[in-house]
């Protein structure tokens, strides 16, 4: 029995690096991992393909052209808005700021504490809550399908939201998340961060349907109603 235990000890011990590694290549992934959880993967990578990838992004930051940003400033009605970020990766904001903010090499959750700093510098005292967004293409059994503006540290619930809720038919225990046409993610609960699950801006989160029928059937059925309609209308054009 005593070789058992010490087996066992010696297996959990072996095990206890490969599970920091796949700790480690969450938070690498996460779109809120900070500085010192990237740092500490760094570590741990070694030369590797991820230890590339981490360094890079300690370097560049999170923030590309065209990404979004919710700020709401205390007391500041111009300040309290969306806004887009520059082609220079920075942010422009209206008075009483001036000038522009760089985000290069800044991450995302380093993003309120650095408009806090920014703004600061023009506002004393000022209370600041920033959020950075991803954009996520929400489908399926949703009231408005489309790409929203989702806040990073929200919860698949807020996607949805986003998107006008879910419809009748909708199968709120089947939500699947893909990214480049692949399953990444499904599950039932749509108080699920997204944080945790790793989101990258086009990531797309399909909520499943209940209708009855096939529903590939039912779109093509759909759309050669569409095109029949308009071939009998082209018809009524040239008779006239």
């Amino acid at each position: 029995m005593m070789r058992v235990y010490a087996v066992t000890a010696a297996v959990c011990l072996l095990a206890i690096p490969a599970v920091a590694r796949a700790q480690d290549g969450q938070s690498v992934d996460r779109p809120l991992a900070t500085r010192a959880e990237l740092q500490t993967a760094l570590q741990r990578a070694g030369a590797s393909a991820e230890a590339a990838r981490i360094k890079a992004r300690l370097t560049a930051g999170d923030f590309h052209k065209g990404d979004r940003i919710g700020l709401m400033v205390q007391g500041e009605k111009d300040l309290t808005d969306t806004f887009t970020v520059g082609p220079q990766i920075d942010l422009m904001l209206p008075p009483p700021t001036v000038g522009s903010l760089s985000l290069q090499g800044v991450l995302r959750s380093e993003l309120e504490s650095k408009l806090t700093e920014y703004v600061g510098r023009f506002r004393t005292n000022a209370v600041v809550r920033a959020q950075p967004l991803l954009r996520l293409s929400v489908q399926g059994e949703v009231a408005k399908a489309g790409v929203y503006a989702v806040a990073a540290d929200g919860q698949i619930a807020d996607a949805l939201m986003a998107a006008g809720g879910t419809t009748n038919f909708a199968k709120a225990n089947n939500i699947t998340i893909e990214r480049n046409g692949q399953k990444i993610w499904q599950g039932s609960s749509i108080q699920t961060d997204l944080d945790a699950l790793r989101l990258q801006d086009g990531d797309q989160i399909v909520i499943d349907s209940k209708r009855p029928g096939d529903t590939q059937n039912l779109r093509i059925a759909a759309l050669l109603v569409s095109m029949a309609a308009g071939l009998y209308g082209l018809s009524r054009a040239f008779h006239h």
